[in-house]
């Protein structure tokens, strides 16, 4: 059949099916719903010549590094509690006491504040980011580490392999030539490498082994003026000072140590500064038998008892995340989801306003940022508890990257993040979203139907 319609011989079609046949017993076991690995060994059979690459780029197994998803790769009951003390157990972490968090608004004054910080290192400079452009910010970055590495500093580098793609050889070496140690990261096996899942999304700069910086901006000029693509980059990061600066450095440890044999030595954990921040930083992954990523964002769900508010520039949650959202509000927390009105992903877009109506059906409020895009990954639990991170409120967030998410309790910190979101959601609007045009409604349940790869 294969031969008449499209001139491929006999063979290559009965191996393509025996292939075929292997990977769809892949996609069984590794598939995380039966809606996923029926529609997988579907395609799979019928087409294999089109499903076995699909596999490989949009598929895969999740087992790829059980170490990759947490320090221990194993799960341990706690003796309960509220606020951050709830999530010790997910982030397998224990709570750090005595740090002191800055919040940092948007990309030009974390660049700055991040620069600082590598121009008065000592001992060592630990950079992760998911994207690294050869533009104004990237290359005032990649000066920064250089000038550390000649003045004695260790300078350690790990970029993904696909979210930094565009980074040029010549770019890598004029870091490597200053002595910079420079990694990326790519998995294992082909599978891994050329896969848009199971990708390291993380982002963090730790300096010293005492001061930590995460959250949502990767190193690139857009997120300093928005390029051209934008008017405005609306991002959110945050620094800690103090002990929990060490749960970033083993962080990047794990991935820096699984990518080559030079591994980083120890370090000596950080006293505490003369902060009161409560602190725990969270590292999921798609390793190991449970899902953390999912389970941390629906425990911050769960935890909210007056209000939730969340910003996400993709809200593609999967059905836990959703139905967590949805009972919050029902309990009647003030639940508040941000999302941008401009995208740099059209079918993400379209697929968000389809999850739209299932929140504020059960009362929860979602509105669309306008001054420009908005990228930040930012939760408020009540009065007291902050998430910062890289994670969106997406499938590929919850189930299928390395990310990384600092919790911050303190009643101060969490006024100050407050007034931040009232500002921004002082900016936005559901009027799009009330009364969606018929392109909209068109659309999005399509898009919906791409939840699990966006």
């Amino acid at each position: 059949m294969l031969e008449a319609l499209f001139g491929v011989p006999t063979w290559v079609s009965i191996v393509a099916l025996l292939i075929g046949l292997g990977v769809a017993r892949l996609a069984i076991t590794s598939s995380r719903t039966p809606q996923g690995a029926t529609a997988w060994v579907v395609f799979l059979l019928s087409l294999p010549l089109v499903a076995i690459p699909a596999w490989l780029i949009f598929g895969g197994v999740s087992s790829i590094r059980g170490s990759a998803g947490s320090p221990s790769g194993r799960y341990h009951r706690t003796d309960g509690g509220d606020g951050i003390d709830a999530f010790t157990a997910v982030a397998d972490e224990d709570v750090t006491e005595g740090n002191r968090a800055t919040l940092l608004i948007d990309g030009g004054p974390t660049y700055a504040a991040i620069h600082e910080a590598i121009d008065e290192a000592r001992e060592e400079v630990l950079v992760q980011f998911y994207i690294w452009r050869d533009d104004e910010a990237g290359r005032a970055m990649r000066d920064r580490l250089v000038a550390a590495a000649r003045r004695g500093v260790r300078v350690c580098v790990l970029c993904d392999l696909i979210g930094s793609l565009q980074l040029g050889r010549g770019f890598v070496e004029t870091m490597r030539e200053a002595g910079c140690e420079v990694r990326g990261f790519r998995g294992r096996g082909l599978a891994f490498t050329i896969s848009v899942n199971f990708r390291n999304h993380r982002k963090c700069v730790v300096i010293d082994g005492r001061t930590l910086f995460t959250g949502g901006i990767n190193c690139a000029q857009e997120y300093v003026d928005g390029k051209h693509w934008f008017d405005t980059w609306r991002d959110t990061f945050v620094r800690l000072d103090g002990p929990v600066a060490a749960q970033g450095r083993a962080s990047f440890a794990r991935d820096w140590n699984d990518l080559g044999e030079k591994s980083l030595p120890n370090m000596p954990a950080p006293e505490a500064t003369t902060g009161n921040v409560r602190a725990m930083l969270a590292s999921p992954g798609p390793g190991g038998e449970l899902e953390r990523g999912s389970l941390l964002l629906c425990g911050l769900a769960a935890q909210a008892r007056r209000r939730l508010w969340m910003t996400t520039p993709y809200l593609v949650p999967h059905d836990d995340l959703l139905t967590a959202l949805q009972v919050a509000a029902i309990r009647g927390v003030d639940v508040r989801i941000l999302v941008p009105r401009p995208s740099d992903n059209i079918v993400a877009w379209y697929a968000a306003r389809a999850y739209v109506d299932d929140v504020m059906e059960a009362g929860g409020e979602v509105r669309e940022y306008l001054p420009g895009f908005m990228h930040q990954k930012v939760a408020l639990v009540d009065d007291d508890l902050v998430s910062i991170g890289t994670m969106n409120l997406d499938v590929r967030s919850a189930l299928l990257n390395y990310e990384m998410t600092a919790l911050i309790e303190d009643r101060d910190f969490a006024a100050e993040v407050a007034e931040m979101l009232e500002a921004d959601w002082a900016q936005s609007t559901d009027r799009h979203l009330r009364d969606p045009s018929r392109r909209i409604r068109f659309f999005a349940p399509i898009a919906r139907l791409m939840a699990p790869v966006l």
